[in-house]
């Protein structure tokens, strides 16, 4: 049952070049990599291009655990009836902390998601970097408010099938749940729905600002750097949620 053989980083590197190649403005999003060491941020306001009929979407990636065999607990219980299958396992540091502030960004009305791996090792990483399927082939998409925690003291992972329409919570006892986006298909219907013009996503932002900002005394500060709002939100999402703001064009 091994742990696949790429980083968390490879696989949120290469589902991000794909996202923005196809689904942001321009093939790129415009506020990174390097916002952090431009020298001329204190003149610069909205990117109108980034904000304009835009859906503003957070990612928080993690790389899921591979079941191999039947003698997985999974399988033994009867949940599952073949393999392979997959574990995302949820950070317990703080009482779930990350997690609880995931759900009250998706709770204040912000498209947040879980971004896991569905694949087995890296050839199969690198074949759909190649072939242009990590959205569709390589990735499962969960939102936070989907994961309903029994309690905050014991270990929860979730475990499913690559695309399949459910996924089990498992703490002492597996519990089933229907999953909001079982595919990449379902995840580009929400986003495209939810595109909305620049002024209310402004206004978006900086409820995410206030939100984010709130959780980290030390993340506000760094944030406050910085004068535009799309910068002071992807530095927030990142310091508090371990999480990667861009925006979603169609």
């Amino acid at each position: 049952m091994p742990w696949p053989d790429f980083s968390e980083l490879s696989f949120g590197y290469g589902f991000l070049r794909e996202f923005e190649r196809q689904h942001t403005a321009g093939g790129k999003f415009p506020a990174a990599p390097d916002f952090i060491s431009q020298a001329v941020e204190a003149t610069k306001g909205y990117d109108v291009k980034v904000l304009k009929d835009s859906t503003p979407v957070y990612f928080q990636f993690k790389r899921s655990f591979v079941l191999t065999t039947a003698n997985a607990r999974e399988i033994k219980n009867g949940d599952f009836t073949s393999t392979p299958l997959y574990r995302m396992h949820l950070r317990e540091r703080d009482g779930y902390r990350q997690h609880k502030a995931l759900q009250e960004l998706e709770s204040n009305g912000e498209a947040v998601f879980y971004v896991t791996s569905q694949i087995e090792d890296a050839d199969e990483l690198s074949h759909c970097y190649r072939k242009a399927g990590i959205l569709a082939k390589a990735t499962a998409f969960i939102a936070p408010n989907e994961i309903a925690l029994p309690d905050i003291t014991n270990k929860h992972h979730l475990t499913f099938e690559a695309d399949g329409d459910t996924f089990r919570l498992y703490s002492q006892q597996g519990k089933g749940f229907e999953r909001k986006v079982p595919n990449w298909g379902r995840l580009l219907e929400i986003l495209s729905a939810r595109r909305r013009p620049a002024a209310a996503n402004r206004e978006a932002i900086e409820r995410s600002i206030r939100l984010l900002a709130s959780r980290s005394h030390f993340a506000r500060e760094v944030a406050d750097q910085f004068k535009d709002p799309v910068k002071r939100a992807s530095v927030l999402a990142f310091l508090v949620l371990d999480a990667q703001l861009t925006f979603f064009k169609g």
